[in-house]
């Protein structure tokens, strides 16, 4: 019997043209329930698909293919230990941290303060990275049966940084840093991530007391310690300077001979002078080598950080030592001074320094002159300058002396305005009545004020109608009495007087005649000199002398704060013995008999 079974239709075959109605209804059932099953299969495989698609996208897994998939399951999970550097791929950024797939059975998890030295937001790290980015992690802690592992990006930078660290070193290498902040002893940069330390003493080959200007800048360093298991590293960027300055030296001093001129720059000011280097080694300024001019400190003529010009003076390599000069180079004041100042010219100048016997004025930079007290004022006894005039102000001379071989010049201010003693005699001429009050008294008389700062002596003899051998008994000081002018030396700013006279004790003197009286004041009885009185200042108009006397430089008394020590006993018999007064105590003690 012939079969006439074919293939269904649905596994690719064809339907029978004839056979049996039960058969056909058969096989159509079996057709339709494998149609269900194929469909229902369909189904099932697309809602698997779609939930691994939507946890897929929940895990913001990156798209991988099935042979992406085969080839991972294929590999042997990854063994890891404590201290390695890994790669591996971002998977997904998180609260926690970034996750990262390293090829272990679990992923390990960089904690978002261990991404950079600062810590990050999640929004910061998710800037900064995305799923599949590869990435360089250092192994903190393996904890598999837990599922945990814990990795730094922090620590493999740093990693990285020492083994670039220990290769600089190996080779000695000078590089450059940024200082971040000054701390207690130094200042703080980094280097390759790792915190650096730079010592103080390191900074500079001198030391340096103000840190704060090299904080945010950039220092060429060189490591002189790097200690891993510590966390130390200590960097210097003396050595690099001493090593520059050991090369210029070498250089510098095989030019250093009296006489050379070199350009420098001021590194060191102290009160002695100034320290210049001169390349790779220094030599001292000292303070009288600056300049001509007068200065108090020597950072007044110039400051850290110039540069400058310099002589050797001398150079003494034992000890190491080079004296320059600046002044050197500089044209000396004093040449030709004396063409360009005269004996009574009138000049302008800056008073520079004050002292107890006078005041130095600056007619120019390095040219001064002295205004010795007593010629400050014609009437005004000046016991010290600040009584006239102050530092810095500026005034007004005339030139008394130049003498360009010593370098002095002696200086007058009150010769700019009028004598007044040039003027007296003929306001007040002999016999002259006047008024006034007693300013100071001696052994010998006392002295009367005959207008503001004229004074004028009235000797003992002339005190009185009778006789006084003390003229405290009669008077004090500060009392007012009355006399007559018996004389006036314009020349020697001179004045005697008389109220003997006044009282009608002898016939007045007229001008132009002598009336046959003794000139005290020829003899020089009329003005309280310095000498008289043992040291100090003149007193009214007295100069204590006239012509060559140089008061600039015989002060050396004065200035030393000493006294003339001249006896009065001795002083008061040169006086009688100039007067002739014994022989007139003689006379006048007959007439009282």
């Amino acid at each position: 019997m012939e079969d006439n079974t074919q293939t269904p239709a649905v596994n690719g075959g064809t339907q029978p043209a004839t056979g049996d109605t039960g058969t056909q209804q058969a096989m159509s059932a079996q057709t339709e329930q494998a149609q269900t099953e194929v469909s229902q299969g369909e189904q099932a495989r697309q809602q698997e698909q779609a939930t691994k698609t939507q946890a897929q996208e929940e895990r913001e897994y990156p798209e991988m293919t099935m042979e992406d998939i085969l080839a991972a399951e294929a590999q042997e999970p990854q063994s890891v230990t404590r201290g390695d550097i890994v790669d591996g791929t971002v998977v997904f950024i998180g609260q926690e941290g970034i996750a990262v797939d390293i090829g272990a059975k679990v992923e390990g998890v960089i904690p978002l303060n261990q991404l950079g030295e600062e810590p990050v937001t999640l929004e910061q790290a998710q800037e900064m990275y995305k799923p599949g980015d590869a990435i360089e992690a250092y192994v903190v802690r393996v904890d598999l049966p837990n599922s945990q592992i814990v990795l730094s990006k922090k620590r493999a930078e740093q990693d990285k940084g020492w083994r670039v660290l220990e290769r600089m070193q190996e080779a000695d290498e000078a590089f450059e840093v940024e200082v971040l902040e000054k701390v207690r002893g130094g200042l703080v940069a980094q280097v390759e991530g790792i915190r650096a330390f730079l010592p103080a003493s390191q900074v500079d080959t001198r030391r340096v007391n103000d840190l704060d200007p090299y904080v945010g800048k950039p220092l060429m360093v060189k490591l002189i310690e790097l200690n891993r298991k510590r966390n130390r590293v200590i960097i210097s960027h003396r050595a690099i300077m001493e090593a520059e300055k050991a090369k210029a030296r070498e250089a510098t001093v095989g030019q250093l001979e009296p006489g050379a001129q070199f350009e420098g720059e001021v590194v060191e000011i102290t009160d002695f002078g100034v320290f210049v280097n001169l390349g790779g080694i220094d030599g001292l300024v000292h303070r009288s080598e600056l300049t001509y001019g007068r200065f108090n400190h020597p950072r007044d003529v110039v400051k850290v950080g110039d540069k400058v010009q310099v002589q050797v003076i001398d150079v003494d390599e034992g000890r190491e030592r080079i004296n320059l000069s600046m002044k050197a180079l500089t044209q000396d004041p004093w040449e030709g001074a004396t063409e360009r100042y005269s004996i009574g010219q009138r000049v302008k100048g800056k008073v520079t320094n004050l002292t107890n016997f006078g005041a130095f004025i600056e007619l120019e930079s390095g040219l001064e002159g002295l205004v010795h007290v007593s010629e400050m004022s014609w009437t005004k006894r000046v016991r010290h300058p600040n009584e006239v005039m102050k530092e810095g102000d500026e005034v007004e001379a005339v030139i008394l002396r130049i003498d360009p071989k010593d370098r002095r010049i002696s200086l007058g201010i009150r010769q700019t305005t009028d004598d007044p003693w040039s003027a007296l005699p003929d306001r007040y001429p002999p016999g002259t009545p006047v008024k006034g009050k007693i300013t100071g008294m001696t052994d010998f008389g006392v002295f009367m004020e005959i207008e503001e700062g004229i004074e004028g002596l009235i000797h003992i003899s002339e005190l009185d109608l009778n006789r006084v051998n003390n003229p405290a008994d009669l008077f004090k000081k500060g009392d007012e009495i009355e006399a007559v002018i018996l004389n006036i030396d314009p020349v020697e700013q001179r004045a005697s007087l008389s109220r003997r006279r006044f009282l009608g004790g002898g016939p007045v003197p007229q001008r132009g005649e002598g009336g046959g009286q003794r000139d005290y004041v020829s003899q020089g009885g009329g003005s309280r000199r310095d000498s008289t009185f043992g040291g100090g200042a003149q007193r009214g108009g007295g100069r204590g002398g006239r012509g060559g006397a140089d008061y600039a430089y015989n002060a050396k008394d004065a200035q030393q704060g000493g006294k003339i020590s001249t006896k009065l006993g001795d002083v008061y018999a040169d006086l009688f013995a100039q007067f002739g007064l014994g022989s007139d105590k003689k006379e006048e003690g007959k007439s009282e008999e």
